[in-house]
């Protein structure tokens, strides 16, 4: 994210899930313990915000207008950023609060936690049109903008992601995706994960498991504060969703909140002792894990026409915390896994924020913006025998928009 103007610098999981065995499809692989390797990740850190509450001794606030020319005045109120049905909310609002046309936040662990090194994800739902400019990123503890380097893990505007690296000469290494490559509006409804893979020889930049920006960080060596390479220094994380700016195209025509929303931050680290492999085939969270950590595993979108069904078992033996689940936890086992998430044709209601589902169609699947996903009872049919729901306590017909009070669904191809 471009910095210039920029004013200043820049507990694991909670409570035991339900654990559901995943069921035997095939030993497509080896099915045997194999011999151990010596290092692979290990969870160092996660942020599942399932609290009440945002994580205040990790995640403060910016405040005010501070890079980009961006509309949006960053403010500390929970209007803009808060915990929500278990996931970090970040609104953006045209609402005229205390003069400010618009306003949102931006979430810094700056001063509070930090981190050299690792495999970093984040799962997390954007809003990709015109205006929304939200990102993940990371500055150096010390050393200033830009001698100190920048990292974009995650960077939406105007129709495409951004997998920035910046070194302390400012030279961008800027790779892009267009949204029309990675799917349309289609692709933007549903959350996705970004991974950075960092260590001393280099920076890797991934979308839902696809590299995108290999950076070596000799390519640096020698740009940072005193002759130094900036990436091989300790950083902090911005979390944002900034509005409009040199970047973020003009917001006026689009229809207000404007929501980044974060299921899940994750760090591991790159760690001594026996380790074996995880495969994922159709998701994202392969690769070598310690032995007793913690993996997760996230399924790909679905085809067009289909739904996540479940994980099924390829190789080895593990239990996940919820097979049903497109996002889900394990711990590695002593051997070589392989899971593969499954689907079923399908369509898919997505209700607005962390909707109450009450009625019907014929055992139509459902799931609200978390990507959560459910049956709708066979009980109960509007009257002219389209589907209907009662969603927070409103009733609600289907439809691409059936109120302005984010009571909607959209059936999904």
């Amino acid at each position: 994210m471009d910095n210039a103007g920029k004013t200043g610098e820049g507990p694991v999981a909670a409570g035991s899930a339900r654990l559901i065995a995943v069921p035997l499809l095939a030993c497509a692989m080896a099915c045997g313990t194999a011999a151990a390797g010596a290092a692979g990740w290990k969870l160092a850190w996660s942020e599942e915000f399932n609290a009440q509450a945002v994580d205040a001794s990790v995640w403060g606030f910016e405040n005010g207008y501070l890079r980009n020319n961006e509309a949006q005045y960053y403010s500390n109120r929970s209007e803009n950023s808060r915990s929500d049905g278990g996931t970090l909310l970040i609104r953006a609002l045209r609402d005229d609060w205390n003069g400010h046309a618009y306003t949102s936040a931006s979430r810094t662990t700056r001063g509070r936690k930090s981190w050299q090194y690792g495999r970093f994800e984040i799962r997390a739902k954007i809003d990709v049109r015109a205006g929304s400019w939200p990102a993940w990123w990371w500055l150096p503890d010390a050393g200033g903008w830009p001698r100190g380097g920048e990292i974009d893990m995650m960077e939406f505007y105007q129709s495409k992601c951004l997998f920035n690296v910046m070194d302390g000469n400012q030279k961008w290494t800027s790779p892009t995706r267009s949204l029309s490559s990675l799917g349309g509006a289609r692709w933007a409804e549903a959350f996705h994960v970004w991974t950075m893979e960092w260590d001393s020889t280099r920076i890797d930049l991934s979308l839902d498991g696809t590299l995108i920006n290999h950076y070596p960080l000799a390519q640096a060596d020698g740009t940072g504060p005193n002759g130094s390479n900036p990436f091989r220094h300790p950083g902090y994380m911005i979390l944002n969703q900034a509005i409009g700016g040199d970047n973020g195209g003009n917001p006026a025509a689009t229809e207000f909140p404007v929501d980044l929303r974060v299921d899940w931050v994750r760090i591991h680290a790159w760690t001594q002792g026996p380790s074996h492999t995880l495969t994922v085939t159709e998701g994202t969270g392969g690769g070598e894990y310690l032995e007793g950590t913690e993996a997760s595993v996230t399924a790909h979108m679905p085809p067009a026409g289909q739904v996540f069904d479940k994980w099924v078992l390829v190789s080895g033996s593990v239990v996940l915390d919820d097979a049903s689940a497109a996002s889900a936890r394990l711990t590695m086992p002593a051997t070589d896994i392989g899971v593969k998430a499954t689907y079923k044709a399908g369509s898919v209601a997505i209700l607005p924020g962390r909707s109450r589902v009450r009625g019907v169609d014929r055992g139509m699947e459902w799931r609200d913006d978390r990507m959560r996903a459910g049956i709708i009872p066979k009980a109960w049919f509007g009257r002219s025998g389209n589907p209907a729901l009662t969603v927070q306590g409103r009733r609600t017909e289907s439809g691409p928009k059936a109120s302005k009070a984010s009571q909607w669904l959209l059936p999904i191809d």
